[in-house]
């Protein structure tokens, strides 16, 4: 029985270093959806559960220029930003809510058969994200079964700690 004296310290000074290590930081992602092409753009901003990201900031810069934008606004309370280009050429949207999430979306604007931005559509939408992937770590369910095991091999511990005690 000696050598459970030491057991518990032991494995209480670990988990201690082991809260010490460096690690990914895990948060929820961000994502868009183009609901309409002709002649309004009209995208939707969401996180990675499938929420609107409502009232977020969103910058639409044309393809003349980076160094400021071409409008400026707010998502609605359903994360929908509509905009219309006045030319072809790849478009950058990009929308902040301010709490760390940001979403970039690159667009590229066809010109039509009468010349007008956005009446061709979008020949090329580069969305820099999987829609089967998934954005905050592990799954929800997989996170349940996680934390609900960590409950019970602690109560386990406990007992076996308890019943050899005894």
């Amino acid at each position: 029985m000696k050598p459970m004296k030491w057991t518990l310290p032991m494995l209480v000074v670990f988990l201690f270093f082991c809260c010490l290590l460096p690690r990914k930081a895990e948060g929820h992602g961000t994502d868009y959806r183009i609901l309409d092409a002709r002649p309004a753009v009209a995208v939707e901003f969401i996180y990675s559960d499938n929420q609107p990201m409502r009232y977020a900031e969103v910058l639409v810069f044309s393809p003349q220029t980076d160094d400021f934008e071409h409008q400026n606004g707010r998502t609605d309370m359903n994360g929908r930003f509509v905009f219309y280009p006045d030319a072809p050429g790849k478009w950058r949207i990009q929308a902040d809510d301010g709490t760390g999430h940001l979403e970039r979306v690159s667009i590229d604007i066809a010109p039509g058969a009468d010349g007008q931005a956005g009446w061709g559509g979008i020949t090329d939408q580069s969305h820099g994200h999987d829609h089967d992937h998934i954005h905050n770590g592990l799954p929800r369910l997989w996170g349940i079964i996680l934390g609900i095991s960590i409950i019970i091999n602690l109560f386990m511990g406990f007992y076996l700690f308890q019943s050899r005690r005894a």
